[in-house]
């Protein structure tokens, strides 16, 4: 009996530390494991922010999934033709874009990106200058990361 419960005990102790294992070598901070990752990301979030402060749509193209989809700060859902079109047509267009606090968590094949960002130009052609948060989600396929999903929140002030 006391074999029984000692191998019983050793089973759920060995579970627990590579689950452990598993969420740290997954979701590392910078600096640690995986901090090549988050640099990685955040160079593309860069990149990205890049190109559409140029209009780069073929930038943009390539770094967005096929099903991507975003939601703007005004609650309004785009998919990437939507909003490859409005770079365009001029609909998008900005006069500056910067990005700060970026934060990134990864997941596995996945990896979710927050962040500010204060922006002067048109979107959907409106008229906007505004700051706000941001998250993204990327995920990895055939060796690049590419952006799947964004969502915008403007800060009231």
């Amino acid at each position: 009996m006391k074999r029984i419960l000692l191998v019983v005990f050793l089973t759920i102790v060995a579970g627990t530390l590579a689950v452990s294992l598993a969420k740290n070598s997954n979701s590392a901070a910078p600096g640690q494991a995986g901090g090549s990752v988050q640099d990685e990301i955040k160079k593309l979030e860069q990149e990205r922010n890049q190109a559409i402060l140029h209009g780069d749509t073929a930038a943009l193209d390539r770094m967005t999934s096929s099903d991507y989809t975003v939601i703007d700060q005004w609650g309004q859902m785009h998919s990437k033709a939507q909003v490859l079109d409005g770079f365009k047509s001029g609909a998008n267009k900005f006069e500056s874009r910067e990005l700060s606090d970026l934060s990134v968590r990864v997941h596995g094949n996945t990896a979710v990106v927050t962040g500010g960002l204060t922006i002067k130009g048109t979107e959907n052609g409106k008229a906007n200058s505004s700051e706000g948060r941001f998250t993204r989600v990327y995920v990895k396929e055939k060796g690049n990361w590419i952006s799947i999903a964004n969502q915008t929140t403007t800060i009231v002030k």
